[in-house]
């Protein structure tokens, strides 16, 4: 008699025992899943504040066509920098790039030609 209590508390603890590692895995894999999610959206929102800035720059590229240099600018609190340099005739070289929460993103746009800007290239740099 006193063996099956012993065995049937074994069960109890081994059931247990898997319940609560099963109960662990599934908590950690959630909590993976929610960080990826917020990385991924911070990512995002850091393209998107390159692409913007990538925009002002060809802006201030337009309004003046022997623009070359370095500048920031503010977007919506978060500030990115941008270089614009002269690779020769009407060709430009911007590279662009921008933090949010510690998530860099870089961006580079080459252009031929002013009047209208045709953009030869518009690269993200890793």
């Amino acid at each position: 008699m006193q063996n099956k209590g012993f065995g049937t508390l074994y069960i109890v603890i081994i059931i247990g025992t898997a319940v609560l590692s099963l109960a662990l895995w599934l908590s950690t894999g959630s909590f993976w899943s929610i960080h990826n999610g917020i990385n991924l959206k911070v990512s995002q929102q850091a393209k998107s504040l390159v692409e913007a800035c990538a925009e002002v720059a060809l802006e201030v590229m337009r309004e003046n066509n022997d623009y070359t240099g370095t500048n920031s600018t503010t977007i919506n609190s978060n500030t990115c920098s941008y270089t614009v340099s002269n690779t020769g005739g009407d060709n430009r070289s911007i590279d662009i790039s921008g933090t949010i929460s510690g998530v860099t993103r870089k961006l580079q746009v080459i252009t031929s030609a002013f009047n209208p800007i045709i953009i030869s290239t518009w690269q993200e740099n890793i």
